[in-house]
């Protein structure tokens, strides 16, 4: 019973987010091919690796905050103690935020010819809007405000694009129009959410406490480390890329990863989003079995979505990539199907380190990417120079498997999924079936836009109904009979 009942709650969540975040990784998609027929692979290169970079820094400086808080807003107002965490939050922010800024100065007096100074400033603006608004967006997730989250992530996407777009047709076409655009309209972002949770009535800088400040770093310190070692899992190559073969490589190669990494950003957020925080009740709760459930749901959830996107984006890559990238980008084709692969198993990796989150033990999450993203950036030294670009997403792709297994291996003793075996068997197979199908398209069709969607949607028809046939998705068609009736 619980467990239809951890299902029933799972289902409902992911039907608000999933949706929202397929037309957000629409979006994105669309946003990638005006990318790259705005600017060159050169620049395409660049913001290929300042963006990463600032997000990690953004994790090594702020992420702590944002953990600490998702992972304690809600215990803080059960003890109607939410101004002392937030007025914590605040002060910490603000704070770190100076010392960074004051870095930058020093920075740009001694070194000012390193890097211009509107790039090094506008990446500035970047991180503070980036940061702030992760923190609020993610706080919104926590305390379950759906509705909100969505439709100012949706429109953030939107409006970023627009703004590059109008930037881009009005100044000089570099990186810097990317940031600014970016840094705008994750601000504006920011501050819709602080009005919209009246955060000015929970920030009193009396209230800020040494206490609280201490919980939140003992719980988010090691996530630190770990975003350093995940910044080397998942963007070294990048790096590694640019010193062997320069920015216009690493431009093609960051644009068609990009291509599946934004496929599987939005179905990874779709559905941890949904799991996330009902497997934080359950475990605030003390109660293992639904715990297990909602962990579980999550997992056949993510298997039923993600196994079919990645035969699909492995069979489709080369048309995706024709039609969706400039001529310059296109020869990279073959990175989609090796990204979307060691993205399938880096999002089951997430699942995994659930085990670790909520014991508090991140320790064990930092070990296991930092052993797997040594093993990425030392492979990748050794192949690129050898094998060229293309070989960094193998490389990569092995990186992932090597964390999944490491994740599992470890998260068997603490906390861990439990399905049958033939709900793996239904998925796989009803997954495997169409994508014959494409490979059969694929040789024999010259692809265009209409054509692609054509195969996709089909796709989706076909792996519905055989999971239907096989009776995988029983339980969700009298949920939505259910839902039909009332």
């Amino acid at each position: 019973m619980k467990a239809n009942t951890s299902k029933k709650v799972i289902s409902k969540d992911i039907m608000f987010y999933l949706p929202a975040k397929i037309l957000e990784g629409v979006v994105g998609f669309i946003t990638i091919g005006v990318y790259t027929r705005l600017f060159t692979p050169e620049i395409y290169g660049d913001y290929g690796v300042i963006n990463p970079t600032i997000n990690v820094i953004f994790l090594i400086i702020l992420g702590w905050l944002m953990h600490s808080l998702y992972r304690y807003i809600n215990a803080y107002k059960d003890k109607n103690n939410v101004e002392e965490l937030c007025s914590t939050a605040f002060v910490s922010y603000i704070t770190l935020v100076g010392i960074v800024f004051i870095i930058l100065l020093i920075f740009q007096l001694i070194g000012s010819d390193i890097i211009e100074t509107k790039l090094l400033f506008s990446s500035f603006f970047m991180f503070v809007a980036y940061g702030l608004n992760q923190i609020l967006m993610n706080l919104l997730v926590a305390i379950k405000k759906i509705k909100l989250n969505l439709v100012l992530s949706l429109c953030g996407v939107v409006l970023k694009l627009l703004l590059t777009i109008l930037l881009a047709f009005n100044f000089p076409r570099s990186v810097i129009i990317i940031l600014i655009a970016n840094g705008t309209v994750d601000l504006l972002k920011a501050i819709i959410v602080f009005i919209k949770l009246k955060g000015y009535r929970y920030i009193n800088l009396g209230k800020a406490s040494k206490g609280t400040f201490d919980v939140m770093i003992k719980y988010g310190f090691p996530l630190i480390g770990l975003s350093l070692t995940l910044f080397v899992l998942n963007i070294s190559d990048r790096y590694v890329i640019i010193y062997f073969c320069g920015r216009d490589i690493s431009g093609i190669y960051t644009a068609n990863y990009s291509l599946a990494s934004a496929v599987y950003t939005m179905m990874m957020m779709g559905i941890m989003r949904a799991v996330y925080p009902n497997l934080l009740e359950a475990w605030g709760k003390k109660d293992m079995v639904r715990t297990k459930d909602i962990l579980s749901s999550g997992v056949r959830y993510y298997l039923l979505i993600c196994i079919p996107a990645t035969v699909g984006l492995v069979m489709l890559s080369e048309p995706i990539s024709r039609i969706c990238l400039a001529g310059k980008y296109q020869g990279g084709y073959s990175i989609i199907g090796w990204a979307s692969v060691g993205m399938l198993f880096f999002g089951l990796s997430e699942y995994c380190n659930k085990a670790w989150e909520l014991t508090a033990n991140t320790k064990v999450i930092l070990t296991n990417s930092l052993i797997s993203g040594l093993i990425n950036l030392v492979l990748n030294i050794i192949l690129v120079p050898v094998y060229g670009y293309k070989v960094a997403a193998i490389t990569t792709m092995i990186s992932f498997v090597l964390y999944f297994v490491l994740s599992f291996t470890g998260a068997k003793k603490v906390l861990i999924w439990k399905l049958k075996p033939i709900i793996y068997i239904r998925i796989v197979g009803s997954a495997l079936a169409f994508g014959v199908l494409l490979i059969i398209a694929v040789s024999s069709l010259e692809f265009s836009v209409p054509i692609l969607l054509l195969s996709i949607v089909l796709s989706i028809v076909i792996y519905g109904v055989l999971l239907l046939v096989t009776g995988e998705l029983t339980e969700e068609l009298k949920m939505i009979r259910r839902l039909f009736r009332r």
